[in-house]
């Protein structure tokens, strides 16, 4: 059975290990199968399910990435991974593992009301850094002038 650690970060840490950070306006809900491979082929894993949200980007407040940034961006659950990780192990047989998981305190109660996400862009995807790493709009000013602190 996988463990799993929180352990809290501060935003100024967020903000270092974003290479994306962008305004958004939440739409909608997400969900797509995931095939997992299979040596047994006398035995049937179910498809995993990943789910996110989409947000309209209304502005690019850091872009180390250095990617164009599409208007409508799909960022998975924070937590996919492991999920992901978690239903192998059910499944298919895939090794238990243990988890140090990085959390963000914000007053933001869900991703879907984030107006400011933290993010890391890698191989085409969104992902949150770290779990919730998401702000209101009365945070812009503070981010906007981390971003700016050397």
């Amino acid at each position: 059975m996988s463990v799993m650690r929180y352990i809290p970060t501060e935003l100024n840490e967020i903000i270092t290990e974003a290479n994306l950070i962008v305004e958004v306006k939440g739409l909608e809900a997400f969900s797509e199968d995931v095939t997992i491979k299979n040596s047994d082929a006398m035995k049937t894993i179910p498809l995993f399910k990943k789910t996110g949200f989409s947000f309209q980007v209304k502005s690019v407040l850091k872009n180390t990435a250095r990617i164009v940034v599409p208007d409508i961006i799909r960022v998975p659950a924070e937590n996919w991974r492991r999920s992901l990780s978690q239903h192998k192990e059910r499944y298919a047989d895939g090794p238990s593992k243990s988890y140090n998981i990085k959390k963000y305190d914000t007053e933001v109660t869900s991703v879907k009301k984030a107006d400011i996400l933290f993010l890391h862009h890698f191989q085409g995807t969104f992902e949150l850094v770290v779990k919730d790493s998401y702000e209101s709009k009365e945070a812009l000013e503070k981010v906007t002038m981390l971003i700016a602190a050397p």
